[in-house]
């Protein structure tokens, strides 16, 4: 293994935005790009929203549209936190310039159904998800061009 990169081949060395032990790390990865958050357990509403607000700083601090997220150890997410994801946190990531998700699912079975239903109401047009067993074939898929480009409307005069 390189020095400075851990397991998942993810530098150790780029900016850490949020970490609470037992629950996740959230960092900028630069050798893909992207926002990646490393779950470790369950967190509490304000944990939660702490992590996920980090993850939008460095999203716009670093001008990028990627995120990667290791759900595999995650826990369930209440649902008060769904209905923020959906109503507040989600829109402001598009706004902001997300694009792309790789998602490492859930082990848990309840977790892995909130995370499904989720990401089953966002748009397809507006973010591209692909879903991954390694960091390793998630980070490549995030490497790549993307396929599906956002869609861009362009306004017509009224004749």
């Amino acid at each position: 293994m390189e020095q400075g990169v851990d397991a998942n081949g993810v530098s150790r060395d780029e900016s850490v935005y949020f970490q609470s032990p037992g629950v996740a790390v959230l960092r900028w990865d630069p050798g893909s790009g992207a926002v990646y958050i490393e779950w470790q357990g369950w967190a509490d509403s304000t944990e939660f929203a702490l992590l996920l607000e980090a993850g939008l700083r460095a999203l716009k601090e670093y001008h990028g549209s990627r995120w990667l997220a290791d759900c595999r150890n995650m826990k369930t997410i209440d649902e008060s936190d769904q209905d923020w994801l959906d109503r507040s946190w989600f829109p402001r990531m598009l706004a902001a310039g997300l694009r792309r998700m790789a998602v490492l699912m859930p082990r848990n079975a309840l977790a892995k159904m909130n995370v499904e239903d989720i990401l089953g109401k966002v748009p397809g047009t507006k973010l591209e998800v692909a879903y991954f067993a390694t960091v390793g074939a998630a980070r490549a898929w995030l490497t790549r061009p993307a396929t599906n480009p956002p869609m861009v409307l362009e306004a017509k005069p009224l004749t």
